[in-house]
């Protein structure tokens, strides 16, 4: 079975320095991801609760993005993860989880593969190509624009087709935008520099990752959660 999106929760925004945020539903043995937009090139401080960072980068000295992950529990349905942040600009983020979903760590492949691109101002969000792992995995891109007065418009090419899954912008003034796409990779092929057009009225820095996401069992690869049963020792009659 294909890793899958479950469910996003709402945006938060903060110029505190605390960013709260809250996890959607889910079940115990989903994956959820962090991510945070900074108008400021200071990384938030991890949240406890058993997250990993998979990118944090600065793009100039006015975004910084941030994307981490967790495995979680039954418990953590409407849990609040709260991450230290700069404080003197806007910082804004969102948690999406996926269900029978892996990092690849967990198959005896590396962790999540990614790639990353830092974009000057511009309309649109460009994404660097990416390689999967596995003919299997589901490409999933985080777009992040340094300013609120834009919407997520299309995302080029069919290498995957992607779904979105957050469209979201701090209330007003000079905020940010948090995109969520995904789509199944085709044959493990790479899916080429891709971009997400975008309905902006300013240009603005911006920056996409990209990563694999694999499920829990890869087809036809023995490291997968296959189910191992004990060997049969035979004995003598």
């Amino acid at each position: 079975m294909a890793a899958a999106f479950q469910a996003v929760g709402s945006a938060v925004g903060t110029v505190t320095t605390s960013l709260a945020l809250v996890a959607p539903a889910l079940l115990g043995g989903d994956v959820m991801f962090a991510a945070i937009h900074s108008n400021n090139n200071t990384a938030p401080t991890i949240a406890a609760g058993g997250w990993e960072t998979i990118v944090s980068a600065n793009n100039t000295t006015a975004q910084n993005v941030y994307l981490a992950w967790r495995r979680c529990s039954d418990a953590d349905t409407g849990a609040t993860f709260t991450w230290t942040v700069a404080g003197t600009t806007v910082s804004f983020g969102a948690l999406v989880t996926y269900r029978n979903a892996t990092r690849g760590g967990d198959t005896g492949l590396p962790h999540f593969a990614s790639s990353t691109s830092a974009n000057a101002s511009a309309d649109n969000i460009t994404y660097a190509t990416l390689s999967p792992k596995n003919p299997a995995a589901l490409i999933v891109a985080f777009g992040y624009y340094g300013l609120a007065a834009t919407t997520a418009g299309a995302f080029s090419g069919t290498f995957p087709t992607m779904t979105n899954r957050l469209d979201a912008e701090t209330a007003s003034g000079i905020g940010a935008s948090l995109f969520i796409h995904d789509g199944p990779s085709l044959n493990g092929a790479a899916t080429g520099a891709r971009t997400c057009a975008s309905a902006s009225t300013i240009d603005a820095i911006n920056y996409g990752i990209l990563i694999d996401v694999l499920p829990l069992e890869l087809p036809g690869s023995s490291t997968g959660h296959s189910p191992k049963y004990p060997a049969i020792t035979r004995g003598r009659w």
